[in-house]
């Protein structure tokens, strides 16, 4: 997982190079989409990967997740969903309700509250 992840990351990184050369828009700056449906944290890579967890009290791991996307936890309000690195250790957390775009790269487990 760790070759596939390094080098999806190396492709993502020249198509997004090679899209501002020719005056695409960066897909990372623009607002995040995704459906999620009530009680659910979900999000999506760059790479098309995608999750929505809402079992709470469970590490999930994270499918291969390469590059930028949304994060929508549309959990109910003020639940907590982290999320963390290969080794487990804490990267960042969101509370419902919330939506942002996530650089999913690093990210290899989620515990949805």
């Amino acid at each position: 997982m760790t070759v596939r992840k390094a080098a999806a990351s190396l492709f993502a990184s020249g198509a997004l190079i090679a899209g501002s050369l020719l005056g695409l828009a960066n897909p990372a700056s623009a607002a995040p989409r995704l459906s999620c449906a009530y009680t659910y944290v979900c999000g999506q890579a760059a790479n098309g990967s995608s999750f929505a967890y809402t079992q709470c009290n469970t590490l999930y791991q994270l499918p291969d997740l390469v590059g930028s996307g949304p994060l929508v936890n549309n959990q109910t309000p003020g639940t907590t969903a982290y999320f963390y690195d290969k080794n487990q250790n804490f990267l960042f957390s969101s509370t419902a309700y919330e939506t942002k775009s996530v650089d999913w790269t690093p990210v290899w487990y989620a515990i949805a509250c």
